[in-house]
């Protein structure tokens, strides 16, 4: 009877929550050559991880959000780049914030929070910082607020090649590339440890070509970040693909807030300490071009879609998606995770199945409301978390960090007084960076460009943060290594079609790429470090460090020949 009543207390529990059976348990694989972290088992059940402690306290006049924007430098979607929407009001200027007093053990890197607009309230929230693993050779350079007359508009950060030494990268911005063209379909994987790596329009002389997209292989504990463009005031800036960390290996996420300044007052410093749980963020992800982020949480419902939310399972079924591409392959052995996740999105949209809280406050009578413990359950106040010592998995969408760290198996390492001093610094130095990029990308102009700009943008270096008060070394380049030597993913054995390389409607200004083209644009922010090519090499074509570019299939749809070796 005790059994059955545990069972029917989780099954509320999880539906209280608006969450998902299928996330439970889930177990994360990582790469075998990597410093990351890798828990044993599955992770444990938060009221499990840890014995219980005091819930973090929340200062007055801040309100903790349980769904929101992820801060751009943990993950960017890499939609066809638009112009991000004005705003009427002016951000306030950025709050003082202090990074945490426990980090993630490894080499993670502290980068500061920011503002961003949020339509329903008609007002700003802010996007707490974040620990971060950067990519494999990265550097973030932040975005900004712009102020275009009247109006204010945010333009995107991202991520650029590390350099050992702080310096400045000329940044190229070209003209916007053409809409995708048609293209032939992918067709059916060649096996389940392979993914499609999408065309994409490079910049060649004067104008854009198209590069085929074609099959690669998987890299465990990695997503492979397409090639794509960001928008920007002066141009388009070119992103070579890259190799990032699986989003349960990246860091931590911190849950948004809204802060009242006239409570909080004058002086005031605020410390993240609430966590956006990793598996979340991918049950209830959101994608929203117009304003150049992911979201994740409730954004179900008619009045999100007409402002332009759009569920990532949804989205990635007609466009490539990394965070969803590598959810498929965690979720090989289930044939209907994908299905189950599309039908679960329609059930909250429509109202058939709970949504995810949208507050700390709500998720605290959710969980008092709905989980079953053993008459011994602890409630702070109304801001806080619910604390419950009962055995049973809780599906909370935030929790504190202590807890979140204890139930994936991820060791902490505390920071003293003078480490987090020195660790605001750091994020201190990458904002001001982005008041330097701000002024550099005023002086070009503003209008559509017909031929490449560029700008020089310092990057400010991001090491480490140590755990005492000792510096890192400047500018070391502190980036967990790939699998393998190379970025690249490992190549498909055996003929692949190169579905996709069809360009059968190729829009102005645009066509195929002959055979040899490289598929590196002019303008690249950095050329590829020795040993680690910006682009997945094409499978079959042994030692190519780039994908050389097939010709177009023929138009009846039959399969193309493939290229003599490297077409020389």
């Amino acid at each position: 009877m005790r059994a059955r009543s545990v069972k029917h207390g989780l099954a509320a529990l999880l539906a209280g929550a608006g969450l998902s059976l299928s996330s439970a348990g889930r177990a994360q694989e990582g790469p075998s050559l990597t410093p990351i972290p890798v828990p044993d088992a599955a992770p444990k059940p938060i009221a499990e991880a840890k014995a219980v402690e005091e819930p973090p306290a929340i200062p007055k006049g801040v309100e903790v959000l349980a769904r929101g924007p992820i801060h751009e430098a943990f993950a960017t979607p890499t939609h066809e780049p638009t112009a991000t929407k004005h705003v009427g009001k002016q951000p306030p200027k950025a709050i003082e914030e202090m990074p945490p007093e426990q980090k993630p053990e490894g080499d993670v890197v502290w980068i500061g929070g920011y503002w961003h607009w949020d339509d329903e309230r008609n007002d700003y929230l802010w996007v707490s910082g974040v620990w971060r693993t950067p990519p494999p050779a990265k550097s973030w350079v932040a975005g900004y607020w712009r102020a275009d007359a009247d109006r204010w508009q945010w333009v995107p950060g991202f991520w650029v090649e590390a350099r050992k030494e702080a310096d400045r990268h000329d940044v190229t911005y070209l003209p916007r590339p053409p809409e995708p063209p048609e293209t032939l379909p992918a067709g059916a994987a060649p096996g389940a440890e392979t993914f499609y790596v999408p065309g994409h329009w490079v910049w060649r002389g004067d104008r854009y070509l198209w590069s085929a997209g074609y099959w690669a292989r998987v890299q465990p504990g990695y997503v492979w970040v397409q090639s794509h463009y960001r928008w920007a005031p002066t141009g388009y800036v070119f992103i070579p693909g890259y190799w990032d960390l699986a989003v349960a290996r990246r860091g931590v996420i911190y849950a948004p807030v809204v802060i009242d300044h006239g409570v909080v007052g004058v002086g005031f410093v605020y410390t993240p300490s609430y966590v956006v749980r990793d598996t979340i963020v991918v049950d209830a992800l959101f994608v929203r071009p117009a304003s150049c982020h992911y979201y994740f949480g409730d954004y179900y419902g008619p009045a999100y879609r007409d402002l332009g939310y759009e569920s990532c399972v949804v989205y990635s079924r007609r466009r490539y998606d990394a965070i969803i591409v590598y959810e498929r392959y965690e979720r090989r052995a289930d044939p209907r995770w994908e299905t189950a996740q599309i039908e679960i999105y329609y059930a909250r949209e429509t109202g058939r199945a709970p949504r995810p809280p949208r507050t700390l406050v709500q998720q605290n009578v959710i969980v008092n409301n709905t989980t079953v413990v053993n008459n011994n359950t602890t409630v702070v106040n109304n801001n806080t978390t619910v604390v419950n010592r009962t055995n049973v998995y809780n599906q909370q969408v935030l929790a504190p960090a202590s807890q979140v760290a204890a139930s994936k198996g991820v060791k902490t390492t505390a920071l003293d007084a003078s480490a987090r001093q020195q660790v605001r610094q750091q994020a201190e130095a990458t904002q001001q960076a982005s008041v330097q990029r701000r002024q550099a990308e005023a002086q070009l102009p503003t209008t559509a460009p017909t031929q490449p700009r560029v700008a020089s943008l310092a990057v400010a270096p991001t090491p480490p943060a140590a755990a005492t008060g000792v510096p890192s070394r400047a500018g070391a380049v502190t980036t967990a290594p790939p699998v393998s030597r190379s970025s690249a993913p490992p190549r498909l054995t055996g003929p692949v079609t190169p579905a996709g390389a069809a360009v059968t409607s190729p829009p102005s200004g645009g066509r195929p790429l002959a055979p040899q083209g490289s598929g590196m644009p002019v303008g690249a922010t950095a050329p590829p470090r020795p040993g680690q090519p910006a682009v997945p090499p094409r499978p079959g074509i042994p030692g190519a460090a780039k994908p050389p570019v097939k010709p177009a299939p023929p138009r009846d749809g039959s399969k193309p020949k493939p290229p003599n070796g490297d077409q020389k």
